[in-house]
């Protein structure tokens, strides 16, 4: 399986403008109104290409330590209706595979 097919896809069509769903995604304040993220989740902006698509690296962490990290990329396209095409993609964070070809692996500090 690849980090691809890992990956969680949802599209739909929203009756709001591209203009607005970009501020929804891009400031902080309206993200965490629509997202209702948990505490312990963290996010950072890792690339934009305003106003089609932001991705975003998520963290959520338990106790102190990572427990999972992934890539959360939001694209958004223009209707001819004045709404939006929305689509959201969830998927692992990669990592690269190792030089000798092993599996990757984390190190516990």
């Amino acid at each position: 399986m690849t980090d691809k097919d890992e990956a969680v896809v949802f599209e739909t069509e929203l009756d709001a403008p591209p203009e607005k769903v970009w501020r929804a995604l891009t400031i902080p304040e309206y993200l965490e109104l629509w997202l209702d993220l948990p505490s312990k989740t963290h996010i950072s902006i890792i690339h934009t290409d305003e106003p089609h698509s932001v991705t975003y690296r998520w963290r959520d962490q338990e106790d102190g330590a990572s427990s999972s990290d992934s890539v959360v990329t939001f694209e958004i396209s223009p209707l001819d209706n004045g709404g939006s095409y929305f689509r959201l993609t969830h998927a692992p964070l990669s990592v690269p595979a190792a030089d000798n070809s092993n599996e990757p692996m984390m190190l516990a500090a």
